[in-house]
Parts: structure tokens; sequence; C-alpha cells
């Protein structure tokens, strides 16, 4: 069995934490920073819908950046957080101005505006380039839809120019620019004493970061598909933090499911995927779409288990877990084909059906299953629903 492909395609533990979106990575890096008394919130401050057709999640938040913000209570007050990871143009900087002018008219115990930003992009954290007088005359005389930013600003300060001047220079007065090297170090670093850092592998620990991103990315997302913020507390944080330190530990890893699965989704518009045999042979099933999503999704979860085994030079409980799936699969077959009842379907809820000892969880073992139906699978451990 060759493994050498399948670790250079995955997102392996030992890498960085960059598979995730950078406004996620921000939040999780202020959620380190919380005390007792504290809490952060991550909310939609426009309109998105997270779909089928996002073929990455991460990317989509990334690109939509605009369209997100934080807030982060400690006992300094509230810090409103704003992340970008381009070059910040003019028209940036007005839209980073009218969300929080907007933030400002509706919660007024803000005490830090901050911008959060990558250094390699050289931004310089240069908002109030524009007098008030000037910025407010730009939203008076706009005349764009009323569902636009600058529109939403109109509406709330048209009949106020001194509640606009008011809450501009207090948001200038309390701005702070972060323009960050190495973000992902500093959430390593601000985990340390929550995950053990020096009680474990350092793979082990970073396995469980990411798993703490994962998970928040998922609740996230199940919000924002709601319409509503997320809200996370220190005290719901130590919960995470406890779940995740008992199911990742240097001689055991077991991903939470429903965490994965929400952080997730499959672009069944992505050609690559309508061309791969995993995808073919479930169309052989004939399932619908979404349940072919939740199939391919099983796949996923499987090989983030799989590669975390490798990674822990469990290359054997990897070929037991693969050998034992392709023989269950081998006398369901046969089992079918004797009564005179085959046919893909069959096949594949039966094969899903069957035990494994080196596969315990459902999950796992149906990930399995598609798995090995897979192109790149070496012949003498294939799966097929459907004989080619």
């Amino acid at each position: 069995m060759d493994n050498s492909q399948d670790l250079i395609n995955d997102d392996s533990g030992i890498k960085s934490l960059s598979g995730f979106a950078y406004q996620i990575r921000v939040f999780i890096y202020y959620m380190s920073k919380m005390d007792e008394s504290g809490q952060i919130e991550f909310e939609t401050l426009e309109d998105v819908v997270f779909n089928n057709t996002n073929s990455s999640l991460d990317k989509f938040i990334d690109k939509n950046s605009e369209s997100f913000s934080s807030l982060y209570k400690n006992t300094n007050g509230y810090f409103a957080i704003q992340v970008k990871r381009t070059k910040i143009s003019t028209n940036t900087k007005n839209k980073l101005l009218f969300n929080w002018l907007l933030l400002e008219s509706k919660k007024t115990d803000i005490t830090k505006y901050v911008l959060y930003t990558d250094d390699k992009y050289g931004n310089k954290g240069d908002l109030f380039d524009s007098s008030y007088e000037d910025l407010y005359k730009l939203v008076i005389d706009s005349s764009k839809k009323s569902n636009a930013l600058i529109s939403k600003v109109k509406l709330v300060y048209k009949e106020n120019p001194e509640g606009f001047k008011k809450a501009y220079e207090k948001i200038k007065e309390n701005y702070m620019f972060v323009s960050e090297e190495n973000l992902d170090n500093k959430i390593l670093d601000g985990f340390a004493l929550h995950f053990n850092r020096k009680g474990v592998s350092e793979l082990t620990y970073t396995l469980r970061i990411k798993e703490l991103i994962r998970d928040v990315t998922g609740d996230i997302i199940s919000a924002v598909d709601k319409g509503n913020a997320y809200v996370c507390t220190y005290t719901e944080m130590m919960g995470k933090v406890e779940d995740i330190t008992e199911r990742i530990k240097d001689n055991h890893y077991e991903p939470d499911y429903i965490s994965f699965k929400k952080a997730r989704r499959v672009n069944l518009s992505d050609q690559s995927i309508l061309q791969s045999r995993e995808y073919l042979q479930l169309v052989k099933c004939n399932l619908s779409e979404k349940r072919i999503e939740e199939h391919l999704i099983y796949q996923q979860y499987y090989e983030s288990i799989k590669y975390r085994h490798l990674e822990n030079n469990k290359l054997n409980l990897v070929e037991n877990i693969e050998g034992t799936t392709y023989e269950n699969f081998c006398s369901v077959k046969e089992e079918l084909e004797i009564d005179g009842k085959d046919s893909p379907i069959k096949r594949l809820l039966k094969t899903k059906a069957m035990q494994n000892y080196y596969a315990p969880k459902n999950q796992t073992r149906y990930g399995s299953c598609i798995y090995l139906t897979k192109d790149d699978v070496e012949d003498d451990n294939k799966i097929s629903w459907e004989d080619d």
C-alpha cells in the first residue's frame, strides 16, 4: 500500500493551521485570551449564504471578510474586530468605517475598534485619511440602493450629523491596527495551558487546536445559516477544551463527526467531484444528491482519521481497517449474488452494516467503504457498488 500521495494531499497535523479561514483563526486567537468573565461573538454584517456551490467554506469566508465581524469581551470592555487579508483600498477603508459607524449607533460600550491584518500585505492601517465632514458628505450624497452598506449608514445618520461626528471621533480615538506576521504561532502559544502542550506530543497538541477550530467553524456556519450571531463564553470554550482533550491523545484520535460535518460542504457542481469514481459509484446506487453528499463527507471524515494514523506510524491499523472493509464487501457481494438479489444499493447498505473491529464508529466504517471506491485504490482492495 503506497501512502505517500495521501500524506502529500492531506492537510497534515504537523503543518500550519492555514487550512482554516484567516477570519476564524483571528477569532480563535482572541478566544485564547478570554478570562473567566469573557465571551466572544462572531456575527454577519450582511446577508451571506453558505451552500453546496461554495467549494471551500474557508475561502468563502476570507473572500467575504467584510461581511463578518467579531466582538471580544474582557474586563476592559468590548473589542470590535474586523479582519482583512488583502491589500486595503480606499473603498475597503470606507466599508470598515461604515460597519463600525453602524455598530456604534447600536452598541455604545465598545472600548476598542480593531483592524487585524496579515503582515504580508504591507497595510499601514491609515483608515482616517478623510475628515468626518468628507466622509459624511460621501454618505449623504450616495444614491445607492437601500440594501447597500453606505445606504444603511445614511439612513441612521442623515438627520444626525452630530451623532455621526461623535461616532467617527470615538472610533478614531479608540482605533487599534494589528499587522500580524505569524498568527498560527500566536494561536499555538495561546492555548498551551488549555491543551497541556508540554504534556503531549506536538502533533497531538496541534490536532487539538485544529479540532477546536473545526468545532467552532461548524458552530459559526450553523449560526450564520440561521441568521444568528455565534456566541461563545469562557465556560463554553472550556467545555470544548475538556471534550477535545479526552478525544485526542497521543495514542487516540477521535474527531467529532457532527462538528466535522457542519464545517464541510461538497460542491456537486465541481467537475473533479462529478468525474471521480467514488461519486460515479454512488450515482449507481440511485441516491439523492443530499445522500451522495453525506457519503462523500463520510469519506473525508475517514481520510482525516487515516492520515492521523499514518502520521502516528499506525500503518498496520489502516491496513486492518481497509482490509476488513474490503473483506466485508466481498462477503456481501457473494451473498447477494447467491441469493439473486444483487444490486448497487444493496451492496452499499449491507457493506456499511457489517461490523469492523478496527473501525468501531459508524462514520469511520462508512467512510472507509466510500474511500475504497476511489480510482487510485489498489485493485486488490477496490470496492465497486456496480462492477466496472
